[in-house]
């Protein structure tokens, strides 16, 4: 958004030398008229854009002088000067450009003297010796061969110099480049240079004009030599591997073009090529001079790399253009295309590959170039028939979906190309029908969608012969390829092929169509899918159609937004209406129709396809459908709505006032989402806005300018330009309002996080500029005392995102804490800031180095401070931000140094001390913290700094000395014994003695024993730590006790290690190097920068702690990216010294290594990652290989099975580096290796080996994953698959699916079935059998699920695998003796039934026309099922026998019923049989079958209801019921019981069971009450329907079962509580969903006042439930309740999906609503205000909590909430009280009760008053849980004191209220009046000392 200015361009000075400049001078004229006084005063300027100016008056000066003036010695000096002045600009400085076209238009007399001029010049260019200045005569060359006449002369001139100064340079560069070996940035140089010189070479030859004749090509020439030499040294280049890959590409190139130019005569230089390309040249008959310079490629072992570039050179340098080369020419590329295939099976290097990719498609536009003129034979040889095309068919077929994205873009190069070629061999031909195309065409349609280059073939495809004979193939082509968009990695392919698609299908159709019924065709082929799977499709679906697709189609065809937004409008008001008929609006995972109505809008918008926003909410959309998208359930439909409202193609369109009123309308609903994703979506959307209200604004301005200055013709603007800016003004402010009010104590990291970004984002958008004379809008002028406290509060969040946000946004604001606080104020945040960086909660001293950043960059630290700085500095305001920050910062180090001194100290005479009161990791974090905010490269006080500095990393070794010995302790986690037994104690003690700290209290010499109370005194620790004024101990502190943990200690340790290692490393990558211990440049000393690399080392290497190793090795990067980058050699060697050494250690490591062998090794594969990410990508990367070397072959089997140390390390090292995505495409070529050294692994003896070898084996598993794999290749059988092992037969089985193609698994079926043993076989293994079997089935599994199939074919295969199997059924009888193998044939029976038991047209089941059924009903008869088993009889696989044949028995009986229409006949065995077995497996199977048809028919999706089996088996049920007592079964009992009609069953309870309808309902609460969750929840449900069957169906049941009725309501109110599972909340919020029309909204109610309001109060519960599947429900419910007769008119979004949080409002709106219908206000609103007090808290809580001693729960945060947010539920409560009691004719409660509720809360203000006065100094920061709940309930009694107030009728005109509701018009815009009546008031802001105020009064009152 917005317009970006234009780059200045930067332009460097030209200079002179001396000499130059005093010939200038001499020369120069008196009047400065001539061209030594221009070329003067242009040297004499310091700006290179003007100079430009100067440079360009150069030749028409000249043009002025007659031919006499080339005599004239002024000139001629001028001229030599100008080819000085060209050669010494660099090669990008846009001065030589412009220099260079001024002279090519020098008048003509001039050349003469010009060229001779510069071509001495450019010769005393040539005779430079300085190696490191060839660069610039290399660049100079280069410039003068481009555009540039006087360039080209003099380079013509002096060839034979040139030719011998690039072969002296580029073999002194190759020299130069050997020395500086490990000097990566010299060596990155040199070949920069050597690349450049190759190239400069080969633009000589193919521009100068001397290279066209024969005259040079004597062998006694120069000329002739030099060529000689340079085309030998391209050879060596081409064959030398320590050169970059890019560098003997290009030597290949040249050493094509050098023989192209040399070699005579010209028509044996393919044939030439070709015997190179194929290592056949006769040495015999190829000239000398060729012989000498490359003898390596005619004799020599030509590497494949090299014969690579020779083909690139090849297909790159000769004309293959109109066949100039002839038949040699075509033989040459035959020959070029065979060495291509050889090389594909050779290369593996990943550059190489994508070498190799990109020569083979250069091939295929060679060919095309010979194909436009070649031979017969040659397009026989290239048509799509031929080998050669099959054979680069195969290539892509292997590649099209390789790793690297420019490879697979080659592929579809080639691809392209192959069809082209075929197009060229057949010209002339019908290209349709041609059997090349239909086969490929058929055979790309044949693959599976998931095939990535199936979409590249395709497009191309589509382009060659159009997309409708591809239609004509299969029509649903567009939906198919929608379908796969569900998956991300699809879904750039996916689009792009149909937008191919659909753009060919356009212009095809308006080609054959004159008149517009086209379009209608076209829309039903693409448009018609694609809105279908906006309405139905799933999620991923939809957003992936949303943003790939839709964008697509809009833009290629705008006129269809009419369409889509009409068919979807018809969808909408359908769906209206059924929703008012049917309440239910189904799930919140549905975005339905108007979710695609807005997502259609709003690419629409944003692309530019609408023509004004008014236009698009008057004719497409309205406001009503807006606001149902801004709150709409799915998350998707508000970010869509709110992107309809912010984007725009136009940044300066200007916000309507709707636009601006549904804004805030959002805002006050959605920032609280919980998805982070969604959080971020809208505050990028906001800020489009924001940047489009500050374009506009200024568009807006400058049009109110010119109106006050003239009136224009044509208004731009519907109203005056003021109006709409003062409307901007007040949207922003009133939009800051509700941000924040959003940070109200309590609210939620979500809300938090939303309100601080948008308001970030506002100060960010609505800054003043330097030079901006108008801003709409500035955040700084709306911040006030409040708002301040509110955002340094947001520090005391236990997230940092919250913190940072704050602290960046009040760094924003030019207001600062000055303003807001007085010294004594920021002297307790200070305190407090020091106090919590030595807290033992670790996040604690986070909030304190925000803190104290806050305070540093305010410049609000105490006065006290300055004594820390030596050097007083006097800082001035103009600079501040840069000294006055750097001043507070070293103050603030040196103070927080001083405190980590002394703590230090202490640690070293007792760590557990320093862990239980003053662990130093938050001192150091603050630090670091404090570092990381200061720009270290522009220091002033560097006096200062440097002892800092050296003080600091002195102080860290030393705090790393004193942990260091946990974290490498054997056993970190458990190293302080907290057992009170002696053996446990003894335990420890080995480790007691292993690490030996540095601790003098003995503590660590032997194991002790604590005491049940064991604590130590912390007085004498607090009277020795020194205490000065801006410490953080407080004098006359009470003495404080604690315990020690083992994790307090640990947690101490390792995160003191990890501050330590993040500090070093921060330090390393900020402070300034010091080269030379005398330089003042400079912080850190080389030998520093050594000691931290030697720390790190050590830490790395033999820390046992992952939190430890894992933070250092977080640093020691940081380390190592400075050094690969650092100038300084010795430094930057480094990290390759380093290497070689910890290589050595693990080859030569032991049992007794120093190393941690286990742990997976620890820190070492971190350590050795470090050194080898940070390696430079663009070298050769030689450390990494030899580093790949030493491991694989350390990681091999050894032989010595003592030392297999370095073994595990190798494989654990390779583990870590097969896993690191910075090595990239690098790593690769090692996998094949790695694979093995895991494989081999796996056999070793030693345990340690084989666990290293799985990770490994897994981390490359991971790593190859989705490279291509030959399926049809591989083995259709596996070896595993007869396992002994159970678990590997089945995991063998299902990975055997993938393996084999669907078109492929009938066939393999088959010959599975085939190897099976037939009854008569006397010896065969059920292992094998069971193997076999289990492939089967996953086989068959997989073939059923298969989509884009022919039925008819599928029908077919199943009917051949069908009859295989009925030849070995013997295997499901008693006959197979094992129950394993029995009952897997049974699921393949039963997995076929499923397939095919459904009628084919008009022919009978193809099982029963195969007797299929006979032979299953034979099986069943036989069966266990029918004779019963023996007693107590138990054999292997017992239940899963018993599953699988109940399976099919069910199928059995539900097949029997369909084909006779009436009750199970032709079955052994009935569902009251399978319902009374003794097994709970059959039951539970056969309840989990009826259970099925009882929900679909209830649900109504079941074709024919119930059916006929089924009826009349209520009796059945509850005698089962009353009986069964497996937990799973009776859970399903229940459940059909509850789907079933209670008319049905509940007369019957007592004829059946003896109990009574009430008596059953009493037994069905019971069972709620008492049961495990599932059955709890059912039994719920169940009691639910059967109070609501009785209360319908008979007046006089409410009163016989009114105390059930209280039973059943407290119920419901218990299992809302949040301890209970999910499950039971749920249930809780179906009840009431359920009962809603009859508890909830009934116009008479049922229920007391009291049970109907805690109904409504579980509604509210549930709403503000922090589970989103919770939440969701319970809006079902509210919609329901919204959306009935009598409630439908109290708001107006009734039948709308609404998000829970604006459910919230509503359900509240609807319940003040219902009171007022009932005429229930008075005694329902004590009830209410006690919902707004709170009457489940108690203040009792706060106060205990504030005197008790801190636990030691180190990870334990405070309070955090996620959603529920009690001030809001107050604020919507006590909104729509207002509201309600703000309307006339309803009688007030009784005098008692108000003065009961009078004096309550006058009691808990009094309590609050007390306890605010009992907290600390700055309490929001040290005791943050206790303040924020005292600020909450402070917030809640207000409430109740403004609404006592109201109804008491003494509120005034100034009365305050709560700071976060502004007016009750927001609670009535939910609501619709009831009457005319209203009461506008306006509420103002509540003060935090607002309860002596109401106390007053009350007491009054009272």
């Amino acid at each position: 958004m917005g317009v970006k200015k234009k780059k200045e361009m930067q332009v460097a000075v030209l200079t002179i030398c001396h000499q130059d400049l005093e010939t200038l001078k001499s020369f120069a004229d008196v009047e400065g008229k001539n061209l030594a006084s221009l070329l003067l005063r242009c040297v004499q300027l310091t700006d290179g854009v003007s100079q430009i100016h100067y440079v360009k008056q150069i030749v028409p000066l000249l043009e002025k002088v007659d031919e006499n003036g080339m005599c004239d010695p002024t000139i001629q000096s001028c001229l030599d000067i100008l080819a000085g002045i060209y050669l010494s600009l660099s090669l990008k400085n846009p001065l030589k450009k412009v220099l260079a076209s001024s002279l090519n238009s020098l008048p003509e007399f001039f050349l003469p003297e010009a060229v001779h001029r510069f071509t001495s010049r450019l010769q005393e260019e040539l005779n430079t010796t300085d190696l490191y200045s060839y660069r610039k005569v290399i660049d100079n060359i280069s410039s003068c061969m481009e555009n540039f006449n006087l360039g080209r002369a003099g380079v013509n001139n002096l060839l034979k110099n040139v030719l011998h100064f690039l072969q002296k340079s580029l073999i002194e560069i190759v020299e130069e480049n050997r020395k500086c070996a490990g000097n990566h940035i010299i060596q990155t140089q040199l070949m920069n240079d050597l690349l450049v010189g190759i190239r400069v070479s080969m633009m000589l030859v193919q521009k100068v004009q001397d290279f066209q004749g024969n005259l040079w090509k004597a062998s006694n020439s120069p000329m002739w030599q030099n060529m000689c030499g340079l085309l030998s040294i391209f050879t060596k280049f081409l064959s030398d591997d320590d050169l970059l890959q890019t560098v003997q590409s290009t030597s290949g190139l040249a050493i094509i073009l050098f023989i192209k130019t040399m070699f005579h005569p010209s028509e044996k230089i393919p044939h030439l090529i070709s015997s190179v390309l194929l290592h056949s040249v006769d040495c015999t008959s190829v000239p000398e001079w060729f012989m000498s310079s490359c003898r390596s490629l005619c004799c020599g072992n030509v590497s494949g790399s090299a014969v690579l570039f020779l083909c690139q050179g090849t297909l790159a340098m000769l004309d293959w253009q109109n066949g100039s080369m002839g038949r040699s020419g075509e033989a040459l590329l035959l020959d070029t295309a065979h060495v291509l295939f050889t090389l594909s099976s050779q290369i593996k290097e990943p550059t190489l590959e994508m070498f190799l990719s990109r020569i083979m498609a250069s091939w295929t536009n060679s060919a095309i170039q010979v194909l436009e003129s070649s031979s017969p034979s040659l397009r026989d040889s290239l048509n799509g028939n031929s080998s050669i095309v099959g054979r680069l068919l195969e290539y892509v077929y292997t590649h099209w979906e390789h790793p690297l994205d420019a490879l697979r873009h080659q592929t579809k190069i080639m691809f392209k190309n192959l069809l082209q070629m075929h197009r060229l061999t057949v010209e002339g031909a019908v290209l349709v029908p041609d059997p090349f195309f239909v086969k490929l065409t058929e055979s790309l349609l044949r693959l599976e969608w998931h095939i990535k280059g199936k979409y590249m073939c395709l497009g191309c495809l589509v382009e060659c012969i159009g997309i409708e004979h591809i239609l004509a193939i299969d029509k649903t082509i567009p939906s198919q390829i929608l379908e796969v968009m569900g998956d991300q990695s699809l879904v750039p392919y996916a689009s792009d092929l149909l937008e191919t698609m659909f753009k060919n299908h356009k212009s095809h159709l308006k080609s054959q169509t004159a008149e517009s019924s086209w379009i209608d065709q076209w829309h039903e082929t693409w448009v018609s899918p694609l809105l279908f799977i906006l309405c139905e499709g799933n999620l991923d679906q939809k957003s992936y159609v949303i943003d790939y697709y839709l964008p697509k189609l809009l833009s290629y065809s705008p006129e269809s937004l009419q369409y889509m937004v009409k068919i979807l409008q018809t969808s909408i008001d359908a769906k209206t209406g059924q929703e008012q008929s049917f309440p239910s609006l189904g799930s919140c995972n549905s975005r339905g129709a108007l979710g695609a109505l807005m997502a259609c809008l709003r690419i629409a918008r944003a692309h530019g396809h609408l023509q004004s926003a008014t236009d698009t909410w008057e004719n497409l959309v309205s406001g009503a459908r807006i606001k149902q998208g801004l709150i709409h359930q799915h998350c998707q439909v508000r970010i869509d709505t709110l992107g309809l409202l912010c984007e725009s193609n136009r940044s300066t369109e200007i916000v309507s006032m709707e636009e601006m009123q549904w804004i805030q309308f959002f805002i006050t609903y959605n920032l609280n989402s919980q998805s982070p994703g969604v959080r971020q979506q809208i505050c990028s959307l906001l800020k489009k806005l924001f940047c489009r209200i500050q374009e506009s604004s200024q568009v807006l301005y400058k049009l109110e300018q010119n109106k006050s200055k003239h009136e224009p013709e044509k208004e731009l603007t519907k109203q005056h330009p003021s109006v709409s800016l003062q409307q901007y003004k007040n949207f922003m402010s009133s939009i800051c309002n509700s941000l924040f009010e959003a940070l109200f104590p309590g609210s939620s990291y979500s809300t938090r996080f939303s309100a601080l970004t948008i308001l970030g984002s506002i100060a960010e958008v609505f800054h003043v500029p330097e030079g901006r004379i108008y801003t709409v809008y500035q955040l700084n002028h709306d911040i006030d005392v409040g708002r301040f406290q509110a955002l340094m509060e947001c520090f005391t969040s236990t997230f940092e995102d919250v913190k940072m946000l704050a602290f960046d946004l009040l760094m924003k604001l030019s207001k600062t804490a000055v303003h807001f606080q007085d010294s004594e104020k920021l002297q307790g945040l200070f305190q407090a800031a020091l106090a919590l960086s030595t807290s033992t909660k670790p996040y604690d001293c986070v909030t304190a180095s925000y803190l104290l950043n806050f305070l540093i960059w305010q410049d609000a630290l105490p006065s006290s401070l300055s004594a820390y700085l030596t050097q007083q500095v006097a800082c001035g305001d103009g600079d501040r931000p840069a000294t006055v920050v750097e001043r507070n910062t070293l103050m603030v180090i040196k103070c927080l140094m001083e405190n980590l001194e002394e703590e230090v100290y202490q640690a070293e005479n007792s760590l557990l001390q320093a862990a239980a009161s003053f662990p130093m990791y938050g001192r150091v974090h603050c630090i670091t913290g404090a570092l990381q905010k200061l720009s270290l490269n522009s220091l002033q006080l560097v006096s200062e700094w440097r002892p800092v500095v050296e003080k600091l990393l002195l102080m860290s070794y030393r705090l790393s000395t004193v942990v260091s010995p946990v974290i490498q302790s054997s056993s970190p986690e458990g190293l302080i014994p907290m057992d009170t037994d002696s053996e446990s104690a003894s335990r420890l003690q080995m480790i007691l003695n292993e690490i030996q700290p540095r601790d003098t209290n003995d503590y660590f010499n032997q194991a002790k024993i604590l005491k049940e109370h064991d604590s130590f005194d912390m007085k004498d620790l607090n009277a020795s730590v020194v205490n000065i004024d801006i410490s953080t101990e407080i004098k006359g502190k009470e003495v404080k006790t604690c315990d020690v943990t083992a994790q307090m200690v640990l947690v101490c340790c390792w995160r003191s290690m990890k501050e330590v290692a993040l500090l070093l490393g921060t330090l390393c990558q900020l402070l300034p190097m010091q080269p030379v211990p005398e330089s003042s440049d400079g912080l850190l000393t080389v030998e520093q920068v050594k000691e931290i690399g030697d720390y790190f080392k050590q830490h790395l290497l033999q820390s046992r702690h992952r939190g430890a190793f894992e933070l250092a090795y977080t640093g020691f990067v940081k380390l190592t990216e400075v050094l690969n980058r650092c100038p300084n050699v010795s430094l930057q060697k480094l990290p390759e010294q380093w290497l070689w050494s910890v290589l050595e250690e693990i080859k030569c490591s032991d049992p007794s290594s120093k190393l941690c062998a286990t742990r997976r090794s620890a820190g070492i594969p971190f350590y050795i990652q470090a050194l080898l990410a940070s390696e430079p990508k663009k070298g050769k990367m030689d450390l990494l290989k030899i580093t790949m070397k030493e491991l694989i072959s350390l990681a091999g089997p050894t032989d010595d099975l003592q030392s297999t140390v370095p073994q595990v390390h190798a494989l654990n090292i390779l583990r870590a580096l097969f896993r690191d995505t910075r090595l990239g495409e690098n790593i690769i070529p090692y996998v094949a290796d790695g694979a093995k050294a895991a494989i081999l692994g796996f056999t070793s003896p030693v345990w340690a080996v084989r666990n290293s070898s799985t990770l490994l084996f897994s981390a490359l598993i991971t790593r190859i994953f989705g490279v291509k794999r030959a399926k049809d290749e591989l083995s259709k059988t596996n070896r595993c698959g007869h396992s002994p092992v159970y678990h590997s037969r089945e995991m063998a089985a299902r990975a055997l699916v993938p393996f084999v193609m669907i078109d492929h698994i009938p066939n393999t079926i088959r010959t599975l079935l085939a190897t099976l043993p037939s009854c008569t076989d006397q010896c065969f293994r059920q292992n094998h059998i069971h193997g076999t079997l289990l492939q089967v089935f996953h086989l068959l599994q997989a073939y059923s699920d298969s989509k884009h199939r022919t039925n008819s074919d599928f029908q077919h295969e199943l009917t051949d695998i069908t009859v295989c199997t009925k030849a070995k059924l013997w295997l499901a009888k008693r006959q197979n003796p094992c129950l394993v193998t029995r009952a897997v044939y049974i699921d393949i029976l039963f997995l076929l039934t499923c397939c095919l038991n459904k009628s084919v047209k008009d022919n009978q089941p193809v099982l029963e026309s195969l007797g299929f059924w006979e032979e299953v009903r034979g099986i069943i008869s036989g069966s266990e099922l029918i004779t019963g088993f023996p007693c107590a009889f138990k054999a292997p696989g017992l239940p899963q026998y018993l599953e699988s044949l109940t399976r099919l028995t069910i199928a059995a009986v539900w097949a029997a019923a369909a084909k006779s229409g009436e009750r199970e006949r032709d079955v052994p065995i009935s569902f009251s049989q399978l319902l009374e077995s003794a097994f709970p497996e059959v039951r539970s199977l056969t309840l989990e079958a009826l259970l099925e048809k009882f929900l679909s028919a209830a649900s109504g999706l079941g074709e024919k209801g119930l059916p006929p089996l089924l009826c009349n088996m209520g009796e059945k049920f509850l005698l089962l019921a009353m009986k069964e007592n497996h937990p799973e079964c009776f859970c399903k009992i229940l459940k059909i019981l509850h789907c079933m009609d209670p008319g049905e069953w509940l007369p019957q309870t007592e004829h059946c069971v003896h109990l009574t309808p009430k008596e059953f309902l009493i037994w069905t609460m019971d069972v709620a009450s008492n049961e495990r969750s599932e059955i709890q929840s059912v039994a719920l449900r169940l009691a639910s329907k059967v109070i609501s069957h009785l209360m319908q169906t008979c007046v006089e049941n409410r009163e016989l079962i009114a105390a059930e009725l209280k039973q059943w309501v407290q119920l419901v109110i218990l299992s809302c509580e949040d301890h209970l599972p999910t499950e039971s909340r749920l249930a809780v919020v179906e009840v009431l969903t359920s009962t809603a029309p009859l508890f909830l909204t009934n116009p008479h109610p049922i229920l007391e006042l009291q049970d109907t309001l805690a109904l409504w109060k579980c509604v509210l519960t549930l709403l503000q439930s922090e589970e989103q599947a919770v939440r969701d429900a319970a809006t079902e419910t509210v919609t329901t309740a919204m959306s009935q007769e009598n409630t439908c008119q109290s708001t107006e979004f009734a039948f709308c999906q609404v998000d829970a949080s604006i459910a919230l409002a509503l359900a509240l709106a609807v319940l003040c609503d219902l009171l007022q219908q009932w005429n229930q206000l008075a005694p329902g609103l004590p009830i209410l205000l006690g919902w707004l007090l709170g009457d489940g808290d108690d203040l009792v809580v706060c106060v205990e909590s504030m005197h008790q001693v801190e636990e030691d729960y180190l990870f334990e945060k405070a309070e955090v909430n996620f959603w529920a947010e009690t001030l809001i539920f107050v604020k919507y409560l006590c909104k729509h009280l207002f509201c309600l009691l703000s309307k006339s004719g309803w009688r007030l409660p009784s005098p008692e009760m108000l003065c009961h509720l009078q004096r309550m809360v006058s009691e808990q203000c009094r309590l609050l008053s007390q306890l605010f006065r009992e907290l600390p100094p700055a309490a929001e920061f040290v005791k943050t849980v206790e303040f924020t709940r005292l600020r909450i309930q402070e917030e809640r009694t207000l409430a109740c004191l403004k609404l006592l107030a109201f109804l008491e009728g003494k509120e005034g005109e100034d009365t305050l209220v709560l700071s976060v509701w502004d007016s009750s018009a927001e609670a009535r815009q939910l609501t619709l009046p009831r009457t005319e009546q209203h009461v506008e008031e306006n509420l103002g802001d509540w003060d935090g000392g607002m309860c002596g105020f109401f106390l007053t009064n009350l007491q009054e009152t009272c």
